[in-house]
């Protein structure tokens, strides 16, 4: 599954959908969210990869879902909040997320930032 934006916002994964193996975004002076929090995962690795050049990438995902990220900043910023310890998971079912961010940011949480904007 791909998803473009360039000046502009754009969001996936509102309600049940099936991402895939692979999930690739590129925000280009726009924002994207990817919403995992009802996706019907598959079980091993789901790789989302990031592209973020003068634009913010929001990931939100379901607290029992592990999630990892790597990749390269360059005067930007990649974050990961969560409120469960990685060593509370039992699942076989993992996100790891690849980021490329130029002047631009990667943020996963569990809660979505712009949730009354997107309704």
């Amino acid at each position: 599954m791909r998803n473009i934006v360039i000046l502009g916002a754009s969001k996936l994964g509102k309600g049940p959908w099936r991402p895939g193996k692979k999930v690739t975004t590129f925000a280009f002076l726009g924002g994207s969210e990817i919403d995992f929090r009802e996706a019907e995962l598959e079980e091993g690795v789901t790789e989302v990869n990031v592209i973020s050049i003068l634009g913010d990438v929001n990931i939100v995902v379901n607290p029992d879902i592990p999630v990892t990220i790597s990749g390269i900043s360059v005067l930007g910023s990649r974050n990961i909040t969560r409120s469960k310890e990685e060593s509370n998971f039992n699942t076989k079912k993992l996100i790891h997320v690849k980021t490329t961010c130029i002047l631009g940011g990667c943020y996963i949480d569990e809660f979505s930032e712009y949730e009354d904007e997107w309704t």
